[in-house]
């Protein structure tokens, strides 16, 4: 007989957190399938949001996927791990799970066998939450908002580099940024991220910050929310020239006054102002006439 030689997966003791494995190796490795029943629904802990990103469970808009489910059946798997209380955790599937625990309470038969993979209690946090990122926001079940919030948590977990977290979602650092600042945006930017994009949203957001209270947050959306991204950037850079101290300015105090020149000057006007200069010192002021 062959000998197989270190196959992590047959390997049941305790694992790196840091394990890079394509997801059905993590399914066989920690999880097992099983049909979907009532009687799990029931064991499902929905205040569990270690892997949930919506940034609210309630008014989930789920007719469409009930009478999905109940058409054709649950197609796409729900991933649970076991808690020590005998409960499970969602790990991915949030609207699936709330969509099939309404069709029960209303005593309708859902067909979903082999549909749910459950996952040991010592999968490492790590790897379940490479399901949930590749379940949820490679399947685009996460709004923009949804995806900020996501961002923010891992970074508040400090476990992961932005280069670590920017290769696994496949997206630039500024994308990232982007995308983790917009929870920040003012509500009504919020409102319609999902229709501006991120790109169009940040932009819109500076042009905002830079009115400041001189204009009303809502006249400005909806005077520039249809504009492409050239005309925002157009605006943005003509809000930061406007901004810009003049090169050549006077302050006046109460002794006189401050005359600043922020810019090259010909070698002739140099000479005049040191010619004038000279003489207000010398208490000369014909140079008015």
């Amino acid at each position: 007989m062959s000998r197989l030689g270190h196959n992590p997966l047959l390997d049941r003791s305790k694992k790196k957190d840091n394990i890079d494995i394509p997801k059905e190796k993590i399914v066989k490795q920690y999880g097992r399938m099983v049909h979907m029943k009532s009687e799990l629904i029931n064991q499902i802990d929905f205040t569990d949001i270690t892997f949930i990103n919506r940034l609210t469970l309630d008014n989930l808009d789920l007719d469409e996927l009930k009478t999905s489910i109940s058409s054709i059946g649950l197609l796409n798997i729900i991933y649970l791990q076991e808690k020590d209380n005998g409960k499970f955790r969602l790990v991915s599937g949030l609207r699936r799970a709330s969509a099939i625990r309404d069709l029960y309470s209303e005593n309708k038969e859902v067909k979903a066998k082999d549909r749910v993979v459950i996952f040991e209690k010592n999968t490492p946090y790590t790897l379940l939450d490479t399901m949930s990122v590749d379940e949820n926001l490679k399947r685009k079940d996460l709004t923009l908002i949804e995806q900020s919030y996501k961002f923010n948590k891992e970074a508040a977990r400090k476990d992961k580099s932005i280069e670590e977290i920017t290769t696994e979602y496949n997206i630039s650092k500024k994308t990232y940024y982007r995308i983790k600042n917009a929870i920040t945006y003012p509500m009504e930017i919020r409102e319609i991220i999902e229709i501006l994009g991120a790109d169009k949203a940040e932009l819109l957001n500076k042009i905002i910050i830079k009115m400041g209270s001189n204009r009303n947050i809502k006249d400005v959306i909806k005077e520039y929310k249809d504009s492409n991204r050239d005309e925002l950037r157009e605006v943005l850079k003509n809000l930061n020239n406007s901004e810009k101290p003049s090169k050549v300015s006077i302050k006046y105090t109460a002794k006189g006054f401050n005359f600043s020149v922020k810019k090259k000057v010909p070698k002739e006007v140099k000479e005049y102002f040191e010619k004038l200069k000279n003489m207000m010192e010398n208490e000369d002021y014909t140079f008015i006439k």
